[in-house]
């Protein structure tokens, strides 16, 4: 079996007769031309619409953004002068002059006290025992283990 292309078949309006001068038209197509431009119009008119409303919003975001910035700039100038508020009252020959002016003296020379620690609880015993008295056998025992 072999495949054998088919010959062309030729239509008949491929030369036009010269003896007719007349040709047969088709039936002209009914364009819906207001339609198609009311539909035209609509379409240019929403993204017009649509342009102008994203505009919109975008501007009234800037506004609101330097509005904040604004904002944003004052609290920090007045943080930054709360913090020199702080520093300057913090200064050590402020208060000193402040609790000059409240009637202190300054202190005198620095005393240091140290403690022995006899305590029960450190394991040492008391020794203060009175005579006569009669002295708990369990009481340092405890004391000890605290």
């Amino acid at each position: 079996m072999s495949a054998v292309t088919a010959p062309l078949r030729r239509s008949r309006e491929t030369a036009p007769d010269p003896r007719r001068h007349l040709h047969v038209v088709d039936e002209p197509v009914i364009r819906h031309t207001l339609a198609y431009a009311l539909v035209m119009i609509a379409v240019v008119g929403a993204s017009v619409f649509g342009a102008v409303a994203l505009n919109a919003l975008a501007a009234g975001a800037s506004v609101e953004a330097r509005a904040l910035d604004a904002h944003v700039s004052d609290a920090e100038r007045t943080y930054a002068q709360l913090v020199a508020d702080v520093a300057s009252l913090e200064d050590p020959a402020r208060i000193r002059e402040t609790a000059l002016e409240l009637g202190l003296v300054p202190s005198g020379p620095a005393r240091f006290i140290t403690l022995e620690r006899n305590l029960p609880a450190d394991g040492a015993v008391v020794a203060t025992e009175r005579p006569g008295a009669t002295q708990d056998p369990l009481k340092p025992l405890l004391s000890v283990e605290r």
